[in-house]
C-alpha cells in the first residue's frame, strides 16, 4: 500500500512543480518497528503529506525533504530536514493505542514537513512586451473648402431723385475663405417725363469670415462698369434715346446666415463711385444722380 501510495505522489510530482518529501523509519529497532506497526504507519504518513499537497517518494531515492523516525528513551524522535533547516520533535508512546500514535506522529510530520519547506520562487516577470512599430500614418491635410456659390437678390439704389428699385445676380468662387465674386444689376427708376435703366456689372474681390457657426460677415472690394440708359417721354424731342457709360468701384459688406450647408440669406450693402449723370430739359432738371450711390439689399444664396 505504500508503494502504491509513492507511485500515486510520484505521478502528481511528474505533473506539477511540488515538494518532494522521504519518510525513512530504517533507523528504528526491528522489534519497535513491528510492535508499533511502521508499515501501518509509513501508509498513514504518505497520506497525510499527499493530502497536504507533497509528493512522497522512497527513502532511498532523492527528496527535497526527509523526514526520520528513530528511538527516543521516551519514545519517538521525529526529525524534518530541508535545504536551510533542521526540526525535531519527540512522541511519548505508551499513552493510548497505536491507532492514537499514528494518527499524532503523522499530524507532528505534516507540521515539521510545513515548517522546513522551502519557500516557493517567486515567478520571473514577464518580459516587457516588445514594442509593435506601427506603420507611419499619412495624415492628409484638410482640403480647403472651394466652391460656387449663385446668389439673386432684390434690393434699393439711393442717389438718384427717388429710390429706384435694383435686381442683382452673383456668382462667387470660393478658395477657402477668399473669393472672387462677378455681379450683374439692374436698376430701374421711372419719372413723368424720363426713364432711367442702370445695368451694372463688376468682379470683387471678397473674404468671407466666420462669426459663429453659421453668422457670417464678407467684405469686398470691386470695379467694374455701369450703363446708364435713358428714354424721354416726350415725342417732340430729337433724341429721345440715349446711353452713357462709366466705369465704377464698389466697396461692399455682406452679412449672411447659413441655413443648410447650402443654402443662405444675405444682407448686401455697397457704396458705389462712377460718373454723376444730369438730364435737363429747356433748364429744367428731370433726373440727376452725384457720383455716390448707396445700394442696399437681400439675397439668397445656393452653394453648389
Amino acid at each position: 500500500m505504500t508503494a502504491l501510495l509513492c507511485a500515486l505522489s510520484l505521478v502528481v510530482l511528474t505533473q506539477s512543480p511540488v515538494v518532494s518529501v522521504s519518510f525513512d523509519l530504517r533507523a528504528l529497532p526491528e522489534q519497535d518497528y513491528r510492535r508499533w506497526d511502521g508499515v501501518e504507519l509509513e501508509r498513514k504518513v504518505a497520506l497525510r503529506l499527499i493530502q497536504e499537497g507533497f509528493a512522497v517518494v522512497s527513502p532511498r531515492g532523492p527528496a527535497q525533504l526527509r523526514l526520520r523516525a528513530s528511538r527516543a528513551p521516551d519514545g519517538l524522535l521525529l526529525e524534518a530536514v530541508g535545504p536551510r533547516q533542521r526540526v525535531e520533535q519527540r512522541v511519548r508512546v505508551g499513552r493510548g493505542s497505536i491507532a492514537e500514535l499514528h494518527l499524532e506522529v503523522a499530524q507532528k510530520l505534516a507540521e515539521m514537513t510545513r515548517a522546513v519547506q522551502p519557500e516557493p520562487e517567486p515567478e520571473p516577470e514577464p518580459p516587457p512586451p516588445e514594442p509593435v512599430l506601427q506603420p507611419p500614418v499619412e495624415v492628409a491635410a484638410a482640403p480647403v473648402h472651394s466652391g460656387v456659390d449663385l446668389g439673386l437678390g432684390l434690393g434699393t439704389l439711393w442717389g438718384g431723385p427717388g429710390v429706384a428699385p435694383h435686381l442683382l445676380l452673383s456668382a462667387r468662387w470660393g478658395l477657402g475663405d477668399v473669393g472672387l465674386d462677378v455681379e450683374a444689376g439692374l436698376g430701374v427708376s421711372r419719372e413723368p417725363a424720363l426713364n432711367v435703366f442702370e445695368v451694372q456689372g463688376g468682379a470683387f474681390f471678397s473674404y468671407r469670415h466666420a462669426v459663429t457657426e453659421r453668422l457670417r460677415l464678407e467684405p469686398a472690394v470691386g470695379a467694374g462698369l455701369v450703363v446708364h440708359a435713358f428714354r424721354l417721354e416726350d415725342a417732340w424731342v430729337s433724341e429721345q434715346r440715349g446711353t452713357q457709360v462709366s466705369p465704377a468701384g464698389w466697396a461692399r459688406m455682406k452679412l449672411g446666415w447659413r441655413f443648410t450647408e447650402r443654402l443662405a440669406a444675405e444682407v448686401r450693402v455697397a457704396l458705389g463711385l462712377l460718373r454723376p449723370v444730369t438730364h435737363v430739359r429747356e433748364g429744367e432738371t428731370l433726373w440727376s444722380r452725384g457720383g455716390a450711390r448707396l445700394e442696399t439689399g437681400v439675397q439668397l444664396s445656393w452653394g453648389l
